[in-house]
């Protein structure tokens, strides 16, 4: 009788081996897949020209408190306030942000702009910045300028920077002062 459960005890080990190492084997398929998505995130960002830990688009930041702070900051300076509403997962809207640290239009802007980024990244957001500041976010990356006094000047609802990742930064800083010198947004396929 022992013989039997000693042999019993055997099989039964052999028949649960293959169980485990299916369940080691798709615990090392999930690892994988994480590591391979976070990595994956990374060349995302790394080809947008950021890196994945300083992304323009921030998630906490609270959209009216932002837009408010910058109104302020434009009155005290002087500036304009362009107000930048995009996501972190948007090649346009990275780019967008890239362009605008060229060294040259990046003077331009902090010259002339106060500015503010915000994070529509998905719906929740969208839905409370839409609320919070009483407009209809219809595309991005979606530009809002404002006078130093906190008037609206122009904005790009028309999807006037949408193609983003096919402007250079010379193109961007020639839309940034068609704003200035005209107080108007043209696409920048379309400025003369």
């Amino acid at each position: 009788m022992r013989i039997t459960g000693l042999i019993a005890s055997a099989f039964a080990a052999v028949r649960a081996r293959p169980w485990v190492y299916l369940g080691v084997a798709a615990l090392v398929g999930v690892t994988a897949l994480a590591f391979e998505q976070s990595s994956d995130d990374t060349v995302f960002y790394q080809r947008w020209g950021f890196d994945a830990a300083d992304l323009p688009y921030k998630a906490d930041v609270d959209a009216r408190v932002a837009v408010e702070a910058g109104k302020a900051r434009a009155a005290e300076s002087g500036k304009m306030l362009m107000v930048t509403f995009g996501a972190n997962w948007c090649p346009d809207c990275l780019t967008l942000q890239k362009n605008l640290r060229d060294p040259e239009t990046h003077a331009y802007a902090e010259r002339n702009f106060e500015m503010v980024n915000i994070d529509v990244g998905d719906s929740v957001k969208s839905a409370r910045v839409e609320r919070d500041l009483d407009m209809a976010v219809t595309t991005i990356p979606l530009a809002m300028f404002y006078s130093s006094d906190g008037k609206p000047i122009c904005d790009t609802q028309r999807g006037e920077l949408k193609p983003s990742r096919h402007y250079s930064s010379r193109e961007i800083l020639g839309f940034l002062r068609e704003v200035v010198d005209y107080r108007r947004a043209v696409s920048p396929d379309q400025r003369q």
